[in-house]
């Protein structure tokens, strides 16, 4: 017996919004037991929701293993893993590179680094340096995990040892796991990543005398103790086949994270910033040889000549330089104090040959500079060689931004921060400078040496993401949210300055009819057009914003008085009654008009002003459409309507 036709169509009536909404499964590594990392990241997942539009963001916490069988049967649509998992992940798909990078916080602290941890119970007195591993027993939560294992094998690698033949592994599962161990005695030593002992601490599951760190390192700028060099932190990664336009929700929803949200905090962050080089991440797998580098490819002279050949011919120089050198020593002792400083200048330079290098006099005059250097200002070494570091000057800063800044390095010896600069063809660009001083074994500053980094790029993707915020992705007009922000400033300035302003809520008669007659498409190209229109009518102090569909607001400020502002509502209904023509045919709507005015004092939000603008234009619609209505306050209320007819058609 078939169920009656009435009881299908509840049925796909109810799955409607189910089969509308899209569900992005975000997968996460368990490097703690899973019930802490869906705690930490449930909220997350929960705050990418709510930011993006019909779709549903699903969190799986996943071993290493789990997350490449869910990539490879494409039931991941987000990635969160440890930087070394994310080359192996790189390598086997079609991936772009990382999406963004995590910002830890801790203490208020923003963190964007890792390191491991090397621990000890404490009272073992015999391991006191990495070559005190050797021989013995060592908990580690896996050999994948980069903060667990990779860190510290690569640093025994350096110090002489074989982490696969020197030392005994106990693989037990994860980081918690990795400290019972050792305080159970099961294991002499431990492999954590950096922030995990500081994390049990707080939690009261471990008194801070229980454990010693081994090769504690003194890093400036970072809360945890680590035993090893850092790496960046863990990237986000989107999987191909999410679309372009949900790629770019997800980006504005993770760098617009606030480290107060619920979800930062839960996480243990305070947000994410664009991708780190994980550079430094390639070179410690190759080292280890680890995956995706454990295979030894096929090496040729000719391979080495087209890899290394600037490497090559920069040696040469170098041995051809070191030569004469060494010659004119000879002959000249003299010189040889000179010479020693020269040499040491520009090993130096070739050492920081990856960003621009100048190097200085204490009075700013320069002595040095390196191939990026010239690169980044344009500037020729002959040119600048001599002269003093002001000529790249753009004339942003004042006075007092240089004196702040040369007491940071009397005092510090040391300053980092932005600037803006002139390139040698005149464009003005932001850079990131790092100035260091050197000194004498008596404390006397010799040389200053800068660090300089081209940072345009880096800016320009902070304005688009401040853009895409703000504005209306159809008009490019403000959104509902910058909206706001004027109108609020807009009534601010009419309480100190005086005078009227006025708030004109438009909505389109007839938008609908032509959606559903011609298409969402021609729809879309008739909202653009008609909110041109609507742009040129205004003036440039003035705001119109889209609220969404047919819908958009209007502020008018500094109204002289009722003449101008009824010009200005009879031009928007002439401009949107007016034909548009798309793809040769004639497409034409009205609009009804609520206006709500504003004088210094009369005490509302701009909340309730829109509302009364709102109320108004529905006024409009209830009186034929194509028209405009003038909210009128009720009798007990101050505040006279802006024009004084009460409409126009």
């Amino acid at each position: 017996m078939s169920p009656p036709r009435w009881l299908l169509g509840c049925l796909i009536w109810l799955a409607g919004p189910v089969m509308a909404e899209t569900t992005l499964t975000l997968g996460v590594f368990a490097y703690r037991p899973e019930p802490v990392m869906t705690a930490r990241y449930q909220p997350l997942a929960d705050y990418l929701g709510e930011r993006l539009p019909e779709h549903r963001v699903a969190l799986e916490v996943m071993s290493l293993d789990e997350i490449e069988e869910a990539i490879a049967h494409r039931r991941l649509d987000l990635l969160m893993t440890n930087p070394s998992h994310y080359l192996q992940v790189r390598s086997r798909n079609s991936l772009t590179g990382a999406l963004a990078t995590v910002i830890n916080a801790e203490d208020g602290q923003r963190v964007s680094s890792l390191g491991g941890v090397i621990v000890k119970a404490s009272g073992n007195d015999d391991i006191q340096r990495f070559e005190d591993l050797e021989g013995r027993r060592v908990a580690i939560p896996g050999r994948r995990f980069l903060g667990g294992y990779q860190t510290q094998a690569f640093e025994l690698k350096e110090a002489g040892l074989d982490p696969q033949r020197d030392i005994e592994t106990i693989v037990a599962g994860s980081h918690d796991a990795v400290v019972q161990a050792v305080l159970s005695g099961e294991a002499e030593v431990g492999f954590i990543r950096s922030g995990i002992l500081e994390r049990l601490i707080a939690e009261g599951r471990l008194d801070p005398g229980q454990l010693t760190v081994i090769t504690p390192q003194a890093l400036a700028d970072f809360p945890f103790v680590v035993s090893t060099r850092l790496y960046p932190e863990w990237p986000f990664v989107v999987m191909p086949q999410v679309p372009p336009e949900t790629v770019r929700r997800v980006a504005v929803a993770l760098f617009t994270l606030k480290p107060e949200h619920r979800a930062a905090r839960a996480a243990h962050i305070a947000g994410f910033a664009p991708p780190q080089d994980y550079l430094p991440v390639e070179n410690l797998a190759r080292r280890l040889r680890l995956p995706p580098f454990d295979v030894v490819p096929d090496f040729t002279w000719r391979d080495i000549w087209e890899r290394y050949h600037g490497s090559l011919l920069g040696f040469a120089a170098a041995g051809a330089l070191v030569a004469v050198l060494l010659v004119m020593l000879a002959r000249r002792n003299r010189l040889l104090r000179h010479q020693q400083q020269r040499l040491g200048l520009l090993a130096g330079v070739f050492t920081h040959s990856h960003e621009g290098v100048m190097i200085t006099t204490p009075r700013g005059d320069i002595l040095e500079v390196n191939g990026a250097f010239s690169q980044i200002t344009g500037y020729a070494r002959e040119e600048v060689m001599g002269r003093n570091a002001s000529m790249l000057s753009a004339g942003r800063h004042d006075s007092a931004f240089y004196a702040a800044l040369w007491q940071c390095l009397e005092e510090t010896g040391h300053w980092d921060g932005e600037v803006w600069n002139r390139r040698r063809n005149g464009e003005v660009y932001p850079q990131r400078l790092t100035i260091s001083a050197v000194t004498d074994d008596g404390g006397t500053v010799q040389r200053y040496v800068g660090l300089i980094s081209d940072i345009t790029r880096i800016k320009q993707h902070e304005r688009q993401l401040r853009h895409a915020a703000q504005h209306d992705a159809l008009t490019g007009l403000p959104n509902r949210q910058l909206l706001a922000d004027r109108l609020r400033m807009a009534m601010a300035q009419t309480d100190r300055r005086g005078g009227r302003l006025a708030v004109v809520f438009i909505d389109l008669d007839g938008f609908k009819a032509i959606n559903d007659t011609h298409g969402h498409a021609r729809g879309d190209r008739l909202l653009v057009a008609l909110a041109e229109r609507m742009q040129g009518e205004l003036r440039a102090s003035d705001t119109l914003a889209r609220l969404g569909g047919d819908e958009f607001v209007a502020v008018l400020v500094d109204l002289a008085g009722a003449e101008e502002g009824e010009g200005v509502l009879t031009r928007l209904l002439e401009v949107t009654s007016a034909p548009v023509e798309i793809d040769g045919r004639r497409l034409q709507v009205s609009a009804s008009l609520g206006v709500a005015c504003y004088g210094a004092g009369d005490g509302i939000d701009a909340d309730l002003l829109l509302r009364r603008a709102d109320q108004a234009m529905y006024l409009a619609k209830e009186a034929g459409k194509h028209c405009y209505r003038v909210y009128e306050a009720p009798r007990e209320e101050e505040g006279a309507p802006l024009p004084s007819p009460q409409d126009s058609s």
